[in-house]
């Protein structure tokens, strides 16, 4: 059953798996990880995207100027990847296939078909990452440069052509630049760098990117200028290449649950050479795109069930590569033309889901499990400890709010050692067998930061022992019946107090070794500070809360046979001057048979009253009269 329980809480502890990103590397799909994953592993995975958009375009049918609202289908997969090159470098390789295709509405379809689009491999990448801090166990950093190249241009060129007939808005053989993904590729060559942090907050992951991306893509085809039959008028030759810088930021944020794991990403790109302007206030240059998750894995195996969401607005016109300004009578400079460029990669998506596959595995043999607990040895309380292994490329892991690690190693004697704060390190040897799972505990030792001190407390004239109390800070210790006290204190150098009722205080200063003793011993001086006694109006009878008070005043009395006390009898204002003075005796009295029934002889004990002749403060309301009903105490000496 211990084994059972110990094999849950591993699993438990170690579900936060890594796996792939779409860039072949360690991360979340389109969001990398700055951490590895860790030498030996390899990854490979199918990451797929269907985004669809309605948008509205203006043509012209039976010679009228109408809206055309098409609807562009966008289908992604990314083949990956990855391999480790150490504990701090990884490689990620990927192949894109695209799929762009329109269906058109109604009133055109009716002219040229259904359907409009085209697909093929577009490009690979290469990406390295490089973690300047493989070992760290909270926050993490990496580079990661990467290129891309065209591998297949689609099925008729490199961007999709219209292959019907004029539709209103597309001539037959023309390209259809104003789609919001008319581009099978990216460009021939690309290249960029990314910058990214990950910070492990437990449970919550967060992950951001920034890097500096260029796309470089060539136009070659013929632009033609049509009539109201549809008969070419005028041609131009275009064969320009556009490059765009693009500033990309990214985050995603993880919150692991078991074997399942909750996340979401944001990726923005501002294209930094984009200046159109249409007067409407909508800015075209920037992509926003929100992409919201949920990761089931298992050993190393995951699928991920994503949406994907664009903050930002498409407008056709933004990618006609200015074929409208041709069409409208002018001829649009190359500069035109590139503003009005299709955008490398294309436009976001109004929406889509994807699903991907991911398997993280390692290219050695089975690695084995090896877990258990970090907790007090002598309380048995989980410790939010921290185990590290003696195996090049193993980063050291942490327990759980219960005590348990998890690590996986490749077989072979592996050394182990768990630390905790305010704990001795306790280190454990284990032979790990390929594929095995091997508990190892760790109950830990407070590291000793404390010593003790102890003594005496005695009255400083005749070397009786006292009911004292030596307090050090908020620590707090009782001399018992022969005055001798002992109290555990933080080492270093610490002041001590020693009090007893009806004696002034003391104080010393000890250096207290670690894990050693020292003695300190006090003598008190007698003072004359019994508490009062104070009774309810008109009443001579002995409260409840004054009991402890007498308690203590006659142990003092019993404890010090030599001194003798005189007790005063008081009263406030309230009734006739002669009954106040005989309520002042009543009270003393009650006091005196009180200290007499704890043993006090009465030869010690005198009475006195003063009726309302001594307040002990102005009688001018409730509060001040309830101070000046009382019994108080005059010691008389030894």
């Amino acid at each position: 059953m211990r084994r059972v329980l110990f094999i849950m809480l591993v699993l438990v502890a170690g579900t936060a798996a890594a796996l792939p990103s779409w860039w072949g590397v360690r991360g979340l799909n389109r969001v990398s990880d700055a951490r590895t994953f860790g030498a030996g592993k390899f990854s490979i995975g199918l990451f797929t995207d269907l985004g669809i958009s309605s948008d509205t375009r203006t043509g012209v049918l039976g010679g009228q100027v109408t809206d055309i609202t098409n609807t562009e289908f966008d289908g992604t997969a990314h083949i990956i990847a990855g391999l480790a090159l150490g504990r701090a470098a990884e490689m990620g390789i990927s192949a894109t296939y695209l799929v762009n295709q329109m269906k058109r509405d109604s009133e055109s379809a009716e002219i040229s078909g259904d359907w409009e689009g085209d697909d093929g491999f577009s490009e690979a990448r290469v990406s390295l990452k490089y973690n300047v801090n493989p070992s760290s166990t909270s926050s993490w950093f990496s580079l990661m440069p990467w290129a891309a190249f065209s591998i297949h241009d689609g099925g008729y060129s490199s961007f999709v052509e219209n292959g019907d007939g004029w539709d209103g808005i597309w001539e037959h053989g023309q390209p259809m630049f104003a789609l919001r993904r008319p581009m099978i590729n990216s460009g021939s060559f690309s290249y960029g760098a990314d910058l990214l942090a990950t910070f492990d907050l437990k449970p919550v992951v967060l992950t951001a990117n920034a890097g500096y991306h260029q796309f470089n893509q060539t136009f070659q085809f013929t632009d033609a200028r049509y009539d109201a039959n549809h008969n070419v008028v005028a041609t131009e030759a275009v064969d320009m290449e556009v490059s765009d810088p693009v500033l990309r930021v990214g985050a995603g944020i993880e919150y692991p649950m078991g074997t399942t794991t909750l996340f979401a990403e944001v990726e923005w790109n501002h294209f930094l050479d984009r200046n159109f302007d249409a007067g409407d206030g909508e800015d075209y240059d920037d992509h926003i795109q929100v992409s919201p998750g949920v990761r089931f894995n298992t050993s190393g195996l995951a699928v991920d069930v994503k949406g994907t969401f664009a903050l930002s607005t498409f407008d056709p016109q933004w990618s006609d590569l200015g074929h409208s300004l041709f069409q409208a009578g002018s001829s649009p400079t190359v500069e035109d033309r590139a503003n009005y460029a299709p955008f490398p990669g294309g436009y976001a998506s109004s929406m889509g889901i994807g699903v991907n596959f991911s398997y993280v595995g390692d290219i050695r043999s089975a690695k084995a499990t090896i877990g258990g607990r970090i907790y007090d040895a002598a309380t048995g309380q989980a410790l939010p400890g921290t185990v590290s292994i003696d195996r090049a490329g193993v980063s050291p892991v942490a327990a759980n709010t219960e005590g348990v690690y998890s690590v996986e190693v490749s077989r072979g004697e592996t050394k182990l050692t768990a630390t905790a704060q305010g704990y001795l390190p306790m280190s454990s040897t284990v032979t790990a067998v390929s594929g095995g799972t091997h508990q190892v505990d760790f109950p830990l030792e407070r590291v000793q930061t404390t010593g003790t001190v102890s003594g005496t407390v005695t009255d400083a004239s005749s070397g009786a022992p006292l009911a004292a109390t030596v307090t050090a800070g908020s620590t707090a210790a009782q001399a018992n019946a022969q005055g001798f006290y002992t109290m555990e204190l933080p080492s270093g150098s610490r002041t001590l107090t020693a009090s007893a009722t009806a004696y002034g205080s003391e104080n010393a200063t000890v250096s207290i070794p670690a894990g050693g003793s020292v003695t300190q011993d006090f003598q008190l001086d007698l003072v004359v500070d019994f508490d009062k006694v104070y009774f309810d109006l008109d009443s001579d009878v002995i409260r409840r809360d004054a009991r402890a008070a007498l308690d203590n005043i006659a142990s003092f009395l019993l404890a010090n046979p030599g001194v003798s006390v005189t007790i005063t009898g008081n009263t406030c204002d309230l009734g006739e001057e002669n009954y106040n003075q005989s309520l002042g005796e009543r009270r003393a009295e009650a006091v005196r048979s009180y200290l007499i029934a704890k043993g006090v002889g009465e030869a010690r004990l005198g009475t006195v009253s003063y009726g309302e002749s001594r307040p002990d403060a102005p009688n001018t309301d409730e509060t001040h009269r309830s101070q000046n009903r009382r019994a108080e105490f005059i010691i008389l000496g030894r």
